[in-house]
């Protein structure tokens, strides 16, 4: 028995099945005596017994629950402030724990890999049902692994919430995992980490001039590098900046001569009174927010402060202030549709009837034998209806 359910200094008395889905097993403690948590002596003489029910890793898909018969032990030391203690089980059981510790940990795995509810969710069809806001307290309960030796470093700042409070995240480029996160992006704070790793040989940053000096005073001997993904992410932003700044000049380019594309709808269909009234509307407001930007930009004030004042996301604030022209959405052109090849025809039927014609039966025909579909043009005011 002991052997199908081997459970840490305790002996398995009995085990029984309470309902089709969960497993009780009986057991005690098998230690002559234990050592008082205070004055450390031994004492062997029992006050009482109890019962502790902690959960357990489940068996053959069934809950597993514990009930273990623990004793409460004299403490025969005079001096001590104990007068008696429970009999301690380290290996098993954590003090007032209601799961044994392998099934914390196993819990604690699965929230590190799926997040809290995904986690729980899982647990639940695994047989050992938790809810998400336990498995993320057993999460921040795990201990963290140590550190060890770095040689390259990666140095970038994170957001706690974004466009206000931030932090400075540190990944072991070797290892590729996160060792550690500070609470600001300072020089001083990054200094201070750095000092005492002496192993650390290269550090791959941005180019904020806070790591530039934390790196060089924390790390003198490292090599300071610009990671790849900063390089793309500065090149692209000013890409981005210098079109957006010849916007309207590129929109007032020339085609290209000799470019012969399929015959397709280059524009949407014509828009309602109400719906062109609204997008005149929208265009107006930001029109009127494109010049606010561009006068408190000109005035020196700060992409920063100015999203915050207009309630703006920062990269619309960028792309606003460095603008020549007011930025006009592009227009859309309509994906291909199952009308396209037949637009030489429907163009050639409106202009030979005017837009507000419908096709009579003997046209249909005609149409059908000639390999055109079958149309039907909406009548406009005062035409006839068939």
């Amino acid at each position: 028995m002991n052997d199908v359910f081997p459970i840490p200094n305790c002996r398995v008395v009995q085990v029984t099945q309470a309902d089709p889905a969960d497993i009780c097993v009986a057991a005690q403690g098998v230690q002559p005596g234990a050592a008082c948590p205070s004055c450390s002596m031994i004492s062997q003489a029992v006050h009482s017994r109890y019962h502790r029910r902690p959960a357990d890793l489940p068996s053959l898909g069934q809950a597993v629950r514990l009930d273990l018969c623990v004793r409460r032990f004299y403490c025969r030391n005079t001096g001590c402030v104990r007068r008696t203690f429970v009999e301690p089980l380290p290996d098993l059981l954590a003090p007032r724990a209601r799961r044994t510790r392998r099934l914390a940990t196993a819990q604690g795995q699965m929230g590190v890999a799926c997040g809290g509810e995904a986690g729980a969710r899982l647990l639940r069809g695994l047989a050992m049902p938790v809810s998400g806001d336990t498995v993320l307290r057993l999460v921040r309960a795990m201990p963290l692994p140590e550190i060890g030796a770095i040689q390259a470093l990666g140095v970038d700042d994170w957001a706690l919430k974004k466009g206000q409070t931030y932090g400075t995240i540190l990944i072991d480029l070797i290892g590729r995992r996160a060792v550690d996160l500070l609470p600001d992006r300072t020089a001083s704070s990054l200094e201070a980490w750095l000092q005492g790793r002496p192993t650390i040989l290269v550090i791959a940053r941005d180019r904020s001039p806070e790591y530039a000096r934390g790196a060089a005073k924390g790390a003198p001997g490292a090599i300071q590098v610009a990671d790849r993904w900063h390089l793309l992410a500065n090149l692209r932003e000013m890409i981005a900046r210098w079109l957006s700044g010849i916007h309207g000049r590129l929109r007032r380019l020339p085609a290209v001569p000799g470019m012969v594309s399929p015959a397709r709808r280059t524009r949407a269909c014509r828009r309602s009174r109400a719906e062109a009234a609204a997008t005149a509307d929208y265009r107006a407001r930001r029109l009127a927010v494109y010049e606010e930007v561009r006068r408190r930009f000109g005035a020196g004030e700060k992409l920063l402060a100015i999203s915050r004042a207009l309630g703006l996301a920062r990269g619309t604030v960028r792309r606003y202030a460095y603008a020549e022209r007011f930025p006009e959405r592009a227009v859309r052109v309509p994906p291909p549709g199952i009308l396209d090849p037949w637009l030489e025809h429907l163009e050639a039927r409106v202009a030979l009837h005017g837009p507000g014609c419908r096709t009579d039966p003997s046209v249909r025909c005609r149409s059908r034998a000639a390999g055109a579909p079958a149309t039907r043009v909406a009548a406009g005011p005062g035409s006839a209806s068939s």
